[in-house]
């Protein structure tokens, strides 16, 4: 079987308007549920259309990732302020519309945070879960985080908003929180690649005026709550240079049938490919629930 380089791309239409998804399959599909892919904030599917294909190709199944609403080119959900769940379930509304009764989720940053409430929620769809880092605020980063995290892009005749979206990228892969411009803060990284800060801006830029809404709905959640009440058989993973490393480790304490996976580097080729195996070594690991 020859391994697939790029996903296909479509639509399907919610009561809120289109939603984009990539979607990737091998030849002959032999894994019975497909895998739901959700990515971070504030990119769209096409940061994940990579490991999408390493992983249609190594697990031999259907891989379905959607843009999330509001981001990439997905149309925004319709409420002023959505929380996680009003996301997760419009995810479900997707699942419903493409006739796919259930999946296994992978999700990274607020994806993550996404495929937790999917699973709490709507149990009976979800098989495995793999959680790849996760943000934990105490309640007095939270309010920062709230105030100063993600500023909505407001488009004006000089164009200041290319700049502030440019900045908000490139910020990201030097600090953490990007707000925090200071030695303490800084995460030892070199510059992100030319090609992957246009990419990122751009996917931003499209969705300047909503991207903040699914960054805002992470910030409020609390997974000290939610998370004892998952369930389903959960990895939790983060690279080795995640800033959210730590709450993964955190976290896996919460989750009891849960199994923990922290180091590498998943975004470089070899990375990736490593944690595509990982992902389809788990999935595959257990019996249908």
């Amino acid at each position: 079987m020859n391994p697939i380089s790029d996903c296909e791309r479509d639509f399907v239409r919610l009561d809120e308007g289109l939603m984009h998804y990539r979607h990737a399959a091998p030849d002959r599909v032999t894994a019975a549920e497909p895998v739901w892919m959700m990515h971070a904030s504030p990119a769209s599917s096409r940061s994940v259309e990579p490991l999408a294909c390493r992983i249609a190709s190594l697990g031999h199944c259907r891989v379905i990732a959607p843009d999330t609403p509001g981001n990439g080119d997905s149309a925004a959900l319709r409420h002023t302020q959505p929380e996680l769940a009003d996301y997760a379930d419009a995810f479900v509304r997707m699942l419903d519309a493409l006739r796919i009764d259930r999946v296994n989720l992978y999700g990274f940053h607020t994806g993550a945070h996404i495929a937790i409430e999917m699973a709490i929620r709507h149990p009976q769809r979800i098989g495995r879960v793999a959680l790849d880092g996760l943000l934990w605020l105490e309640e007095h980063e939270r309010e920062e985080f709230l105030a100063h995290y993600a500023p909505p892009l407001r488009a004006d005749a000089w164009g200041t908003q290319v700049f502030q979206a440019l900045q908000f990228i490139r910020d990201q892969a030097w600090f953490f929180p990007h707000f925090k411009r200071d030695p303490a803060h800084n995460l030892g990284g070199g510059a992100m690649p030319p090609t992957l800060l246009h990419e990122l801006t751009v996917d931003l830029l499209k969705a300047a005026s909503t991207y903040h809404l699914a960054y805002r709905a992470v910030f409020r959640h609390r997974l000290d709550e939610r998370l004892p009440q998952l369930h389903h058989p959960t990895m939790l993973m983060a690279d080795e240079g995640d800033p959210t490393r730590v709450t993964v480790q955190r976290a896996a304490g919460l989750v009891r049938a849960s199994t923990l996976h922290v180091g590498g580097e998943g975004w470089s080729p070899a990375g990736a490919a490593a944690k595509a195996q990982r992902i389809v070594d788990f999935f595959g690991s257990m019996e249908p629930r």
